[in-house]
């Protein structure tokens, strides 16, 4: 049996011990077959008609966790996995399913954030700041057809408040290991048909040694800066008109190489992201058709600074990617016959990336290693229609299209069907995605490989959720499987058959498993528990090895304890199985990475209607983990803080 095999076995024995519990209790809470989703279909869609695997985290749990990042409260999704490389400020990186963290289209409030001048284009959560987030939308599988490309493993949507009615707000505060601080602070609210919704945070931590010793060796540490505004006006006559922007903005020391023994330089990395768009709505033909037109720009910056010394030469790295454009959307009601959505998007992608070296003498140079544009353009079409009362269905289809380059079109269909007397529902998915090759793969000077091809995937899923005992109970169950084709991989000249270091189509994945979610409340207004597992094959089809950072098997359980007025406790334990830190071409080559769970406990105690005092004990065992071969997380840390609301 090998060492895979072996750990695999206690990994899932260690799990399957806590399935009495996460059975007596589903992603979602017992009401949540009246909630609004809107990633889903692009529109808002009663979540119990959606076929699709979707999970929404509310604001409140995103509030109550760390405000460096989201990383925890993803950590308890299922089929998602976090591999953040040295804490906060460390590139954290999120897939689905098991395909790349190139494959998770990012979005914050509909608005595509994924760097277009990185190498995979994908977004780095360590730049990510929590503002006002009303709640986070998770469609998992392949949504190429509602979304395009970067969407071949799913779809990761943050939603921003939008504050109406009677002017609202929100203060924080916390402090705690680390010389850690954070404060927030929001508002907003309706001046007759004008709404508006304003927030900022700001985080700063002193940290620990991302590479080494993590608590005696030199502390890396991180600064951010995060803000959010939306206004909106309604015109009447189905008529409105509203704006949002979002900026982050992020300072953080890393570490060169991820052993102590590299003896490199660290280096200190700026990043800055900034999204803006523009939405106007109106209806037509009676209100039968709601018409949307949105333009929308994202741009990402990124500079690293590695210090000139005595033995090593000074570089600074800068990065600039761009992304604006305009999107139509028409929601047709078809009465009897559904509803139809159609609409088409024209945008243009940059990127650029430069490197300024100075040698040991003092003498710099730079060297431009891309500097490119290219303009998108797409078309998408889904039919929404309901059979026989219980049956939910859709089928969608998408073109999208590089002017100068490729096209790909892809397909996507869901069914939903209601089982009202016993609280079932049965859902399906199947469909196809692409990922058009980065503009750093196609045009680095160095590395780039201008006759690489789209990246393929075709992938289903199927499930059930069931509520039990009048709703206490909720469970949800779902099982996928994905195949990648063409998948750009890169690759030495060193090996034979390449004629240089450069990235290819040369690697093909299959990845299937089972989600498990579950909720109960085991004692009313006392004590409820939630949990998640997932069971997951991730297997590189030309080696026959598992791929890189996937765990077999991960899962989360919380307890939450209510039962003294005014007061909440919760302990959530955090499990992540054996996994390996590289893809090989041998076992041999494999370096592992041991499985481990980490407990987290959080109190909050409400001294009147408006403040609230709570604090939370992270990595209460002091277990020492990494996601990254190399990269330290943080050990045992207290944080306490105080939040006021009007």
């Amino acid at each position: 049996m090998s060492f895979f095999e072996r750990r695999r076995g206690r990994a899932a024995l260690s799990l399957f011990a806590t399935l009495p519990v996460l059975l007596a209790a589903h992603a979602t809470r017992a009401d949540d077959l009246e909630e609004i989703v809107v990633t889903a279909y692009r529109g808002p869609t009663d979540i119990s008609k959606s076929g699709s695997a979707i999970t929404v985290i509310p604001g409140d749990k995103i509030n109550n966790a760390s405000p460096g990042s989201l990383v925890d409260v993803l950590r308890q999704v299922p089929g998602l996995t976090v591999t953040q490389s040295g804490g906060p400020g460390g590139t954290t990186e999120v897939s689905i399913r098991g395909a790349e963290a190139g494959h998770t289209l990012v979005l914050v409030d509909g608005i595509r954030v994924n760097d277009p001048a990185s190498a995979r284009n994908s977004f780095d959560f360590a730049v990510f700041s929590p503002t006002d987030i009303e709640r986070v939308e998770i469609l998992r599988g392949p949504q190429s057809a509602l979304y395009g490309s970067d969407a071949m493993g799913g779809v990761i949507n943050i939603i921003t408040k939008k504050r109406t009615g009677a002017l609202s707000m929100t203060v924080g505060a916390e402090g705690g290991n680390y010389d850690t601080f954070a404060g927030n602070a929001a508002a907003g609210g309706s001046i007759g048909p004008a709404s508006f919704s304003v927030s900022g945070t700001m985080f700063n931590t002193h940290g620990f040694s991302r590479v080494g010793d993590r608590d005696n060796g030199e502390p890396d540490g991180t600064k951010k800066l995060a803000g959010s505004a939306r206004a909106s006006f309604d015109a009447g006559d189905g008529k409105s008109l509203s704006f949002g922007v979002t900026a982050y903005h992020q300072e953080s020391d890393v570490e060169k190489g991820s052993k102590p023994t590299d003896d490199l330089p660290g280096y200190e990395r700026d990043r800055d992201v900034l999204t803006a768009f523009g939405r106007f709505e109106f209806e037509g033909f009676d209100g039968r058709v709601n018409n949307q037109f949105t333009v929308f720009g994202t741009q990402t910056t990124s500079r690293y600074t590695e210090p000139l010394t005595t033995t090593f030469r000074g570089r600074v790295g800068d990065s600039t990617g761009d992304d604006f454009g305009a999107e139509y959307q028409a929601t047709i009601d078809m009465a009897r016959y559904g509803t139809l959505i159609v609409g088409a998007r024209a945008e243009q992608e940059s990127g650029a990336q430069d490197t300024t070296t100075t040698s040991l003498s003092g003498v710099a140079s730079t060297v431009d290693n891309f500097d490119n544009a290219r303009t998108l353009l797409a078309v998408f079409a889904m039919q929404q229609f309901t059979l026989f009362d219980n049956l939910n269905l859709s089928l969608g289809g998408r073109y999208d299209e590089d002017v100068d380059g490729q096209g790909f079109l892809t397909g996507r269909a869901t069914a939903a069907y209601l089982i009202d007397q016993t609280g079932t529902k049965l859902r399906g998915s199947f469909g196809n995605a692409a990922k058009r090759p980065t503009m750093f793969q196609l045009y680095d000077a160095q590395y780039g490989n201008p006759d690489l091809i789209d990246e393929q995937s075709y992938g289903g899923d199927v499930g059930i959720d069931q509520e039990l005992f009048d709703g206490r109970v909720n469970f949800s169950l779902t099982g996928f499987y994905n195949n990648f084709t063409n998948l750009i991989e890169f690759q030495s000249k060193a090996l034979p058959d390449y004629p240089k270091s450069s990235y290819y189509n040369i690697k093909s994945a299959e990845t299937s498993g089972l989600e498990l979610s579950a909720d109960a409340i085991l004692w009313p207004s006392v004590l409820k528990a939630t949990g998640s597992y997932t069971y997951m094959r991730a297997i590189n089809l030309d080696t026959d090895l598992p791929l890189s950072r996937r765990p077999q098997n991960s899962g989360s359980l919380t307890l939450t304890y209510t039962g003294i007025e005014n007061f909440e406790f919760g302990a959530t334990a955090i499990f992540v199985g054996d996994r390996f830190n590289n893809d090989a071409k041998t076992a041999a080559a494999l370096v592992p990475l041991e499985s481990y769970t980490k407990i987290d406990l959080s109190a909050s105690y409400k001294l009147n209607p408006e403040t609230t005092l709570y604090a939370r004990l992270e990595n209460l065992t002091n277990v020492e983990y990494q996601d990254a071969f190399g990269y330290n997380n943080a050990g045992r840390s207290a944080y306490v803080g105080l939040r006021w609301t009007h």
